[in-house]
């Protein structure tokens, strides 16, 4: 090939290339100049059992609708960058649904949305390793559990991330108070502990006022939540309800399908109490050694409640736990 046409050729490859990049900073300074501001990264998070949803973004300015990927479901993620005051949308069982940026905390370095339509509750079902005879009477003799992404994505995502990855599977009720609430979170196997405890995730900015039955995670400090989440108990009064929430980390992102009063809350063992100081219960440092559930809570805590397994019910179905009692 001459050099005269092997230059001409690399040179339409260059402006090509450049004509790419010219394409990509004008499309950013198209959304900068919309909204205004500093570019934020943004997660959206796919939550539906069998659905691939698009993900649009609603440009305004120039009155088109463009699409941002493809998204699978099950936890599937995609990350964009945009900016406060953008909208984008998806469709969801025949309707579209909008999603607004909005300013974030300080302190949080990427916005996070959780797509699941009109969020009716995604249902989580937790069996105890129970005999069915001791549940009799109840409305359901598992933990019926409806997920509910639009009071707290970040923790509703994650609390679903666990229960795929059978995190919660066996795990102990290591801290049941009646009145108050009962605790869960630190698996079984060591390693499955140390993987995900290196793994917090950001507080959410919802408020909502606890009730019996609402779930959350618990934290020690911003930004702290891993596993360990706590139901909040039947029976708890009012002062106490007004005191969830006062923590950054203590925000709701589930509640129990059936009332707290009705539930297998009230049927679970309580006798140990609270962890010390308050009570006598486990203490959870020593149940997160190596040896906690191979000794430690069998020697010294042989009465307590264990999960059976966890798992979302659209994904797997009732199969044959559902048991009439």
């Amino acid at each position: 090939m001459p050099v005269s046409t092997l230059l001409r050729l690399r040179l339409r490859a260059t402006l090509s290339t450049m004509a790419w990049l010219v394409a990509i900073v004008v499309l950013a300074q198209t959304r900068g100049a919309e909204a205004g501001g500093s570019p934020m990264q943004t997660r959206f998070v796919n939550e539906t059992p069998d659905t691939e949803i698009e993900l649009f973004w609603e440009n305004k300015h120039a009155g088109e609708r463009r699409t941002e990927g493809t998204i699978p479901p099950r936890g599937g993620s995609i990350d964009v960058s945009t900016f406060v005051g953008h909208e984008f949308s998806y469709d969801l069982d025949g309707k579209r649904h909008y999603i607004l940026q909005r300013k974030p905390k300080a302190h949080v370095q990427q916005q996070f949305h959780v797509l699941a339509g009109d969020d009716h509750g995604i249902h989580v079902r937790c069996t105890l390793e129970r005999e069915p005879e001791s549940l009799v009477g109840l409305a359901s003799p598992h933990l019926d559990i409806m997920v509910r992404p639009s009071w707290a994505p970040r923790g509703a995502s994650r609390f679903l991330e666990l229960v795929r990855e059978k995190y919660y599977d066996g795990v102990a009720l290591n801290r049941v108070v009646p009145g108050f609430l009962t605790q869960f979170g630190i698996a079984r196997d060591p390693e499955q502990r140390r993987r995900w405890d290196e793994k917090p995730i950001a507080d959410d900015a919802e408020t909502r006022k606890f009730v019996p039955g609402h779930f959350s995670f618990a934290g020690s400090d911003v930004d702290s939540r891993t596993t360990e989440v706590f139901v909040v108990m039947p029976g708890t009064d009012r002062e106490q309800l007004d005191y969830f929430g006062t923590e950054s980390w203590e925000t709701p992102f589930a509640t129990l399908a059936a009332p707290a009063e009705m539930s297998v809350l009230t049927k679970i063992y309580d006798g140990y109490g609270d962890m010390e100081p308050w009570g006598e219960g486990p203490d959870p440092d020593k149940i997160y050694d190596v040896d906690g559930y191979t000794k430690y809570l069998p020697e010294n805590f042989p009465k307590l409640d264990y999960i059976g397994r966890c798992f979302i019910m659209d994904e797997e179905g009732a199969g044959d736990l559902s048991v009439e009692l």
